[in-house]
């Protein structure tokens, strides 16, 4: 019930139920009922999600040119002329206005603000600097976002040829051969050539619905199993294990890791809490050998030691951190072992992509060729060419 005493339906981005709560009641309204919803194929009837980057930008804009928190909360959600995000900017202010501190007014909203975010605005208030500390997470967020864009540009190409090829193939098998099947069987017995295309037309056309069906399941199959997170955790450590993407995919995961511990030691978040808030942000496969780091590091072992034991390090990285455990400069240091790692990345993924599209291509085309070429057999059988 909104504040002009209607019943409505509305649809927030909530982690669980307290969160949808206190999104309406930021707003003036009162919950009568509380229910999960998913969004259709097309996501219309959600509403877009909130823009972190966005706001970390008006954010230190605004603090930049001298206004208080509370003040530059209160303009950005009058700025929210649609008023799509206006409940995030309620729950914020409302939370101001109480007293508590910012990182506070954001721990409530956790599908909004990631645990690290919070943590490091929550490490800044204690030396008064927020600002700094936003514009840390934005030169992060930046970072990783370049990395991102990096692979999703990569793998669009060899997606888009994946799923060409898959149609075009999938039209060859189940549409144009069966019709040259039947212009075989019309023909007449012959001499063995053409079986598998005689074969399988036959079955295409008396079970036209079955085999479509078919088709449409397996894909769906595919795209559900690719994906479920446990299908995936299972893929990525078979990728692990594989001796050449494994590898790359490792130091990918590398630099994401020192990235986050160095934006959190810098913000004055201690080692120890800056280790465990990290292992959310990666794989499965990975979070062990981080968890057992973090008990060793707390037990008073060197971190250096420590992540070479667990393998969460190369020769590089270990020297790099020998250094900075030297110099007190840890933070510092693991800043350069992520850009290390993300210069390596970035070449490795300029010549995958330039072996796989061409790799793709050729496979793609063999494929087809060869259904022409079953096609086609059976008209030279005929012609008494072969």
């Amino acid at each position: 019930m909104d504040a002009a005493m209607a019943v409505a339906l509305v649809d927030v981005d909530a982690a669980s139920v307290e969160e949808a709560r206190r999104f309406i009641e930021s707003s003036g309204g009162r919950v009568l009922g509380i229910r999960s919803v998913r969004a259709g194929w097309s996501g219309s009837a959600r509403q877009k999600p909130f823009n972190l980057s966005v706001f970390n930008h008006q954010l230190h804009s605004l603090l930049d040119a001298g206004q208080t928190v509370v003040d530059a909360i209160e303009m950005l959600g009058q700025n929210d002329r649609h008023g799509k995000h206006r409940a995030v900017y309620d729950t914020l202010l409302t939370g101001l206005q109480q007293g508590n501190q910012l990182s506070d007014a954001m721990a409530v909203l956790p599908s909004v603000f990631p645990t690290l975010y919070v943590a490091m605005v929550r490490a800044s208030e204690t030396t008064g600097t927020v600002r700094a500390a936003i514009k840390r997470f934005m030169q992060y967020q930046r970072q990783v976002d370049e990395i991102r864009a990096k692979l999703t540009a990569a793998a669009t190409y060899p997606a888009i040829l994946l799923s060409v090829g898959f149609v075009v193939i999938a039209f060859l098998m189940l549409y144009v051969l069966p019709r040259f099947s039947a212009v075989y069987d019309d023909a007449g017995p012959r001499d063995g050539s053409g079986g598998f295309v005689e074969v399988w037309g036959a079955f295409v056309r008396n079970n036209t619905l079955l085999a479509w069906s078919a088709v449409a399941i397996a894909g769906a199959t595919v795209l559900g199993l690719i994906m479920h997170p446990r299908v995936r955790d299972v893929v990525y450590r078979r990728l692990l294990a594989t001796p050449w993407i494994g590898e790359r995919i490792f130091i990918l995961q590398l630099a994401r890791l020192y990235r986050t511990l160095a934006m959190l030691l810098r913000s004055g978040v201690s080692v120890i809490a800056a280790m465990r808030m990290t292992e959310a942000s990666l794989p499965l496969a990975m979070r062990a050998a981080l968890a057992a780091a973090t008990k060793s590091v707390s037990e008073g072992k060197s971190m250096s030691f420590v992540m070479a034991d667990v393998g969460l390090s190369t020769e590089v990285s270990q020297r790099l951190l020998v250094a900075g455990e030297s110099s007190g400069n840890l933070d510092e240091m693991m800043e350069r072992i992520a850009d290390f790692y993300d210069q390596e990345t970035a070449m490795w993924i300029d010549t995958a992509g330039r072996l796989i599209e061409p790799v793709l291509m050729i496979s793609i085309g063999l494929v087809i060729g060869g259904i022409v070429l079953m096609l086609y057999s059976p008209i030279f059988d005929l012609a008494n060419i072969v």
